[in-house]
């Protein structure tokens, strides 16, 4: 089954350079491959960079995927395969 969240951070004023936002999903159970799809905006000047993470426990992890500075102004599809041999939350 698919399910679906909405999540939305607004990055224009009064966000400044270093200002970080953490979106945090449920937990999930293992997986030994799922796919993550999301949708992205990242437009403007001041754009920074996003990262998907696959946090296990307290352990945040290392970006699994990243997207950095301004790409216009549209919506695009970004997509990474998902592993895990524990619980985990995607950040």
């Amino acid at each position: 089954s698919v399910q679906g969240y909405y999540m939305y951070i607004e990055a224009s004023s009064p966000r400044t350079k270093g200002h970080k936002a953490w979106l945090e999903s449920p937990l999930f159970k293992p997986t030994t491959g799922k796919c993550l799809r999301f949708w992205y905006h990242m437009y403007g000047s001041a754009i920074g960079r996003l990262n998907v993470l696959v946090k296990v426990g307290n352990n945040r992890g290392n970006p699994v995927w990243t997207m950095t500075g301004n790409l216009g102004n549209a919506w695009r599809v970004g997509e990474v395969t998902v592993k895990s041999t524990s619980q985990f939350k995607v950040w």
